[in-house]
């Protein structure tokens, strides 16, 4: 299951400061359990590691890795993910104009897709069989029914 967040700008401190606003909503023993690691590329903005892996409410919360530079087979399904988010919004759009809101509605559709690496179930079901409903609820995530599920650019309102 992919969480995706917008970042004002694209610098560790934003960065970090996503899993903090995460980890405020869920609490520290929620936070760990949901997001035992952190997969990250070789990008400048991912260069605070104390930062990410660091608890709002002291000690460590996460443990941050790093894939090899072009090597998307490292990701997984990151990289499915990342194209089916990229039907929605074209690599050539600014996702500056993409509300917060519309993001999580994004999240939520990709996430009830059924993938037949799945064996037809989507990441949101496998998700919901291992996290508290507290996870889901905290984050305002929710399943999409499968025949509701929409994976093109009317979904997300252009501002």
């Amino acid at each position: 299951m992919q969480l995706t967040f917008i970042l004002e700008k694209h610098t560790a401190a934003d960065v970090v400061n996503t899993p903090d606003k995460i980890e405020a909503s869920l609490g520290k023993n929620l936070f760990s359990a949901c997001f035992p690691m952190i997969l990250a590329d070789n990008g400048h903005e991912f260069t605070d590691i104390s930062g990410m892996e660091r608890s709002l409410f002291g000690g460590q919360r996460t443990n941050v890795f790093f894939c090899e530079p072009n090597r998307s087979d490292e990701k997984g399904e990151c990289e499915n993910n990342h194209k089916l988010l990229r039907s929605v919004i074209p690599k050539v759009s600014s996702l500056a104009c993409v509300a917060q809101s519309d993001m999580t509605r994004l999240t939520n559709h990709v996430n009830s897709y059924a993938r037949k690496s799945l064996f037809g179930k989507c990441p949101y079901e496998l998700a919901m069989t291992v996290l508290p409903e507290d996870f889901f609820l905290l984050l305002g995530l929710k399943r999409i029914a499968g025949n509701e599920v929409m994976l093109t650019p009317e979904l997300v309102k252009h501002r």
